[in-house]
């Protein structure tokens, strides 16, 4: 499959967004109330934007490939900080096995093949890595087996769904797969920080203080308005969505990012941490950034299947 620039209409989207965050950063660096001390987390919150925004560009403009290696790499790095939160039964020989998982799943993914992805992950993080724990033995082998899995869910399967739109076949939509991509990390995207902004202007009313205590309804519900708007305006130029089932899309999104967010938080609430990883600054780890995809993408790359498939 060689490598494809973007049609015009997801590069002036690209372009538009980019705008729209480079003003949000001057913005935060000019005005006299964002620059002082006490305002640091809200320009870290904005500025931490890019990163995301750059890799998701890269992987619209340019493909399929692109989007493989950007998510392969994505998905090494966030499963070298799940593993990190492992304790002290955590075993260097199991978690050598998980990262093969990684080039494993992104190969298999190239192939378009959908019963080899299938066979080849569930042999490998069901099958080989409960064995290999069962053989080093310890105290509760299925227990340490089932958490690096659960790792692997979450860093290699769920993240591979995305490259998976360009190789599982041919999509409709006047840019085929990018615009399916592209409407699912804008939606994410959005929604996050939707939910940054509603929550911190509006934020009153709890939503699951156990898991995470800064998340509020006013900030799923900001988060989920916000992001059905931006898809509803641009679904119909980059997929076959008419404004209406991209304002349903984008809310479902929406929905589904922060349910991510809310089970790696109960996973940083049960190990003892605030964030996986300092990758970007004020913000935690990739992890942080990437868990609403770990539900939206896969749920997403399924329905869009059933629908179009």
């Amino acid at each position: 499959m060689p490598i494809s620039l973007a049609p015009a209409a997801l590069l002036v989207l690209l372009a538009r967004i980019y705008g729209f965050i480079f003003a949000c950063s001057v913005i935060s660096f000019a005005h006299p109330r964002l620059r002082r001390a006490e305002a640091k987390p809200i320009r870290q919150a904005i500025n931490s934007w890019w990163p995301p925004a750059l890799a998701g560009g890269l992987c619209v403009a340019l493909g399929a490939w692109a989007t493989l290696g950007v998510f392969a790499l994505t998905s090494g790095w966030t499963l070298r900080e799940y593993l990190r939160t492992q304790g002290a039964e955590r075993d260097s020989r199991l978690d050598a096995l998980a990262y093969v998982a990684v080039p494993l799943h992104f190969g298999a993914i190239t192939t378009g093949d959908a019963r080899l992805v299938s066979g080849l992950w569930l042999f490998w993080t069901f099958g080989l890595l409960t064995l290999a724990s069962l053989r080093l033995g310890g105290e509760r082998p299925i227990a340490r087996a089932a958490r690096v899995q659960l790792g692997v869910v979450w860093t290699v399967f769920s993240l591979g769904h995305v490259p998976w739109f360009f190789f599982h076949g041919p999509l409709p939509g006047p840019s085929g797969a990018a615009g399916f991509v592209l409407l699912l990390l804008l939606s994410v995207m959005t929604s996050d920080a939707g939910q940054y902004v509603s929550g911190k202007a509006l934020g009153r009313h709890k939503l699951a203080p156990a898991l995470s205590p800064r998340k509020t309804w006013e900030g799923l519900l900001g988060g989920m308005a916000i992001s059905a708007l931006v898809a509803g305006l641009v679904a119909p130029s980059i997929t076959p969505f008419t404004h209406a089932q991209g304002a349903l899309v984008g809310a479902a999104l929406s929905g589904l990012g922060l349910l991510g967010d809310l089970t790696v938080s109960g996973l940083k609430r049960e190990v003892g941490i605030k964030d996986l990883g300092a990758a970007l600054p004020g913000q935690g780890g990739l992890l942080d950034r990437c868990d609403s995809l770990i539900l939206s993408a896969p749920l997403f790359f399924t329905a869009v299947q059933a629908w179009f498939g």
